[in-house]
């Protein structure tokens, strides 16, 4: 069994438009010692609280309107006002086609879970992040974590150094000595 993952020293953002789905996630990570999640019930709250307090690691959820989460997550990802292009997201859904994970990976998401919610589930996503981060990659049609979970050495497969930045690790707080 592995060592569980400290969180008390992590910041969350949750953003759902649901007041029942933000209550049930804040209280998960209550019990996994997190201090103070915070939560914005929009996209325009979302941005609005990560300027004001960064977070390390958002949960957001993809069925928000006016501004739906794959949009909140592009905005975070590529714009230049953009208060924290690298952090870490957690994308949790009842949109469960394969074009919704897709599309989800595409615009920079880190992890992905689909309602209903269990503690174990939000956990582990949490744990893939800390434990086994990917490296993020800036290209010209793509900001976001590598989409590549295991480093492959074919030929075919790698990309020119010129062609990708990856962002320092140290930029994540379970990477500092906090």
């Amino acid at each position: 069994m592995t060592a569980a993952c400290d969180l008390k020293n992590i910041e969350f953002l949750i953003v759902d438009d649901n007041p029942v789905m933000q209550r049930i996630v804040k209280t998960i990570l209550r019990a996994f010692e997190v201090s103070n999640p915070r939560v914005a019930s929009s996209a325009e709250e979302a941005i609005q609280a990560l300027r004001t307090m960064p977070a390390d690691i958002a949960i957001i959820d993809l069925d928000m309107a006016p501004v739906n989460g794959n949009d909140l997550i592009r905005q975070l990802r590529t714009e230049d006002s953009s208060p924290t292009p690298y952090i870490q997201i957690i994308v949790l859904t009842a949109l469960a086609e394969k074009t919704d994970v897709t599309t989800a990976r595409d615009k920079g998401m880190n992890e992905f879970i689909l309602k209903p919610l269990s503690p174990m589930m939000l956990y582990k996503a949490i744990e893939r992040i800390i434990k086994h981060p990917r490296p993020f990659v800036r290209i010209e049609s793509y900001v976001g974590p590598c989409r590549r979970r295991k480093h492959d050495n074919s030929k075919d497969d790698q990309r020119e150094e010129d062609d990708v930045s990856f962002i320092p690790e140290d930029t994540f707080p379970w990477n500092r000595n906090i």
